[in-house]
């Protein structure tokens, strides 16, 4: 299995395509990219995320994947849903798109949001769920003194400019009342530790050792509730909450490596990576 270096941004021969489809009054925006005739990997950015966050990985996964990145209703270009957006409501939604789109069996990929919606569609549907990638997935907490400790104690790492920017520009392209409500809808939330507890589909966890969003104690937590699973969790030195842009190369690599391995682990695992 060839991989490409660590921070480097392949180019790749399958141009990347803006998709946009109109069902019940609804728009939806997604991109994808790779061999129409690969396995499909579907990725799911977090809050106040879009299609953007995934361009330091859409040229390296779609060399191996048919790869869907989804503005999920009310982030990017999509909008927003007519009825109150819920975790459930996210899942539930991902059902109806795959569906339209014909995909009965696909890789998952989800980041903080995305993840906790990920994790719930593939609890629900294991079989349709090929291997499950969770980036720091909402959904688990730590006490206000836990997160103050740890924002006191993390390892500093400089977040590159281009990051900032894009993550602001998602930001401002998010519905407001989506963004409020997607918000609430997380920490609303109470079935996180239970759909965790409930995954059967090969899982990987990843989590970067600076998220100073979610802290990566979390993931411990995370993987000690994937007991029915086969499942390891892997930190990304120097990475952020949105390690998938600023930690590309080890993310990347560490995606790629756990979905074109034939044989996933046979039980929990921890690793630190050396990103």
């Amino acid at each position: 299995m060839k991989l490409f270096q660590p921070g480097s941004r392949l180019e790749t021969p399958y141009p990347t395509e803006d998709i946009y489809i109109y069902r019940d009054g609804h728009r939806l925006h997604y991109q994808v990219a790779g061999p129409p005739d690969a396995p499909a990997l579907v990725l799911l950015h977090g809050i106040g995320g879009n299609v953007n966050w995934w361009q330091m990985n859409m040229p390296a996964f779609s060399r191996h994947f048919r790869t869907y990145a989804l503005d999920l209703p009310g982030f990017g270009f999509s909008w927003r849903l007519r009825k109150p957006f819920s975790i459930d409501e996210g899942a539930a939604f991902l059902v109806g798109w795959l569906d339209f789109l014909g995909l009965e069996q696909v890789n998952l990929l989800g980041h903080s949001m995305g993840g906790h919606i990920a994790a719930r569609f593939a609890s629900r549907q294991p079989h349709r769920t090929s291997k499950l990638v969770l980036a720091a997935p909402s959904g688990l907490w730590v006490t206000t003194g836990q997160r103050l400790k740890w924002l006191r104690d993390m390892p500093r790492v400089s977040v590159p400019l281009s990051q900032t920017l894009s993550i602001a520009t998602g930001t401002m392209r998010t519905d407001l009342l989506t963004l409020g409500l997607s918000l609430k809808a997380i920490l609303a939330d109470r079935g996180a530790a239970e759909t965790l507890s409930a995954l059967t589909v090969p899982t990987l966890l990843l989590w970067g050792g600076s998220d100073g969003v979610l802290p990566p104690v979390l993931g411990e937590r995370a993987l000690q509730l994937l007991q029915q699973a086969p499942a390891r969790l892997e930190y990304i030195v120097g990475g952020t909450h949105n390690m998938m842009y600023d930690q590309a190369g080890e993310f990347n690599r560490q995606t790629l490596g756990f979905l074109l391995q034939e044989t996933p682990v046979s039980g929990p695992v921890y690793r630190k990576s050396s990103g």
